[in-house]
């Protein structure tokens, strides 16, 4: 099968499509054959080495020292199940799926083994595979930290970094929530992000929202560049930060704030994520933002995107 092979740390030009074996499903695994995955800033940033301040070492030791142990990225795919394994049931072939393999990545690839007890959710009939796995990271992180954060109907939200994949699934998540959403963005992207729900849109390059007066029940920083002591004066008494991106001082110092939740989904956490979004596109409740479809073999484009920082919502790669 073909695969994107990441080298070596570097550029987008060290991922370079490779022939690789093709998976073997074991006892209750799925193999299912890619018709569409994505391409985020968690691939990009691992591709790079470009990870938070004081977690290059850490990384290194997880990832690989000076290259990746598992060279081929991809946090999750859309397409068919193609075989399952001995003891699998609910699932056949021909089943068509969203699935995620996680940190375990393995996803840029025409097949992919998954765990049939893990994040294996089937896609409604009316949702095609593009859209289906442009909801899955944004989505499932989204959901994920506006969860553990218990936002509730009639509160109100800021959400920093509102027209990235994990921003523009939280304004709608958040609006279905009954919420109030304000969200930060650029000028460019505002009526996009006022068309997901937003109520009250705060262009960056022209008001500091930490500056402003405003508090909120919820702040949700998608992009990094607003921790807990730069937003903690934009919080209610009982709010809660919800640091989605943050570096080593970052996340030490927020151990020691209650207000703030930091962490990521596990596999029952995506799994269940995975569900509810499917479910709500299937009703119409929310809807994929895809800034741009490639094909597979054209997957350095798509890492050159995601590294430019001008990526609105996922970008997905098609097989």
């Amino acid at each position: 099968m073909k695969a994107a092979v990441c080298t070596a740390y570097g550029p987008p030009e060290v991922v370079q499509i490779q022939e690789v074996p093709t998976p073997t499903p074991g006892d209750g695994e799925v193999l299912v054959k890619a018709a569409a995955t994505s391409v985020n800033s968690g691939d990009a940033r691992l591709r790079a080495l470009n990870v938070p301040r004081g977690m290059r070492v850490p990384a290194r030791l997880r990832m690989g020292l000076t290259k990746l142990r598992q060279p081929i990225l991809g946090f999750e795919m859309a397409g068919r199940v193609d075989a399952v394994g001995p003891g699998v049931s609910g699932l056949q072939p021909g089943e068509r799926v969203v699935v995620s393999r996680g940190f375990r990545f393995g996803c840029h690839a025409e097949f992919a083994v998954v765990s049939a007890q893990g994040p294996v959710v089937k896609v409604p009939e009316q949702l095609g595979d593009q859209d289906a796995v442009a909801l899955c990271f944004g989505g499932s992180t989204a959901l994920y930290f506006l969860g553990r954060g218990k936002l509730a109907a009639g509160e109100s939200v800021l959400i920093n970094g509102a027209s990235g994949a994990v921003g523009t699934m939280a304004v709608q998540l958040a609006k279905h929530a009954g919420a109030g959403v304000t969200a930060v963005c650029s000028a460019a992207n505002a009526d996009l992000v006022r068309s997901l729900g937003a109520d009250h849109l705060i262009d960056y390059n022209a008001e500091d929202f930490t500056r402003n007066g405003q508090r909120y029940d919820v702040v949700m920083d998608t992009y990094g560049n607003a921790p807990y002591k730069r937003i903690k004066n934009s919080l209610k008494p009982d709010g809660r930060f919800l640091m989605v991106v943050g570096d080593l001082v970052q996340t030490l110092a927020a151990s020691r704030q209650k207000a703030t939740i930091s962490g990521t989904p596990n596999d029952d956490a995506i799994t269940r994520s995975y569900r509810t979004l499917m479910g709500l596109a299937e009703q119409g409740a929310i809807k994929p933002v895809i800034d741009t479809v490639l094909p597979f073999t054209q997957i350095v484009d798509a890492h050159r995107r995601v590294d430019s920082g001008h990526k609105v919502g996922s970008l997905v790669l098609a097989f």
